[in-house]
């Protein structure tokens, strides 16, 4: 496979790189996997449903502005998605118009997704601080909460999962979940 950098930044001034696996590229869409190490669990009904090590295949849309993972635990089960509120990526192609890299900024708010349906925003805290030390300005943190809206709409009438299906198709993917299991 092919190996990508993604360029992480967040606000005001974090800036972090990382080397994911790159699965799938069009130009509405850049589908990347890594095992993550966030800076803190998510835990719903008592169980970790993102930790330390799981999988993640990311799915990052051009002019969204979220993206999407399809987070696997350890024992490579599904456990929900997770989707993080951000500015739109940005990529960075050589002359052959291969992908050399791309960037996201992330706006702190976060919204998960269990296999159910039922969701939870994470990390309204990190936003709220965010404002308030001058990092997000008032028109950035409209959009941020306007976005967030729209997500949760895009959940609860079936969209999101419809827009991830579509990739799916087009992408030929065969099952994530055996995909997942091989990341080292």
């Amino acid at each position: 496979m092919e190996i990508v950098t993604l360029t992480y930044k967040r606000l005001p001034d974090r800036v972090n790189h990382f080397q994911q696996e790159l699965l799938y590229l069009d130009d509405d869409v850049i589908v990347t996997s890594q095992r993550v190490k966030p800076s803190a669990p998510i835990v719903q009904g008592g169980e970790t449903v993102l930790g330390d090590n799981f999988a993640v295949v990311w799915f990052v849309f051009t002019g969204l502005w979220y993206d999407v993972g399809k987070v696997y635990n350890l024992e490579n089960e599904w456990t929900g998605y997770y989707c993080d509120i951000m500015k739109p990526v940005k990529r960075r192609v050589d002359v052959a118009g291969k992908l050399e890299c791309f960037e996201i900024t992330d706006l702190f708010l976060d919204l998960w997704i269990n296999p159910d349906g039922t969701y939870e925003v994470q990390d309204e805290d990190e936003f709220e601080a965010a404002i308030q030390n001058g990092a997000i300005d008032a028109e950035l943190e409209s959009r941020a909460r306007d976005v967030l809206k729209s997500l949760i709409a895009e959940v609860e009438d079936g969209h999101l999962e419809s827009r991830l299906q579509k990739v799916f198709n087009s992408a030929q993917f065969p099952d994530l979940q055996d995909y997942a299991a091989k990341l080292p």
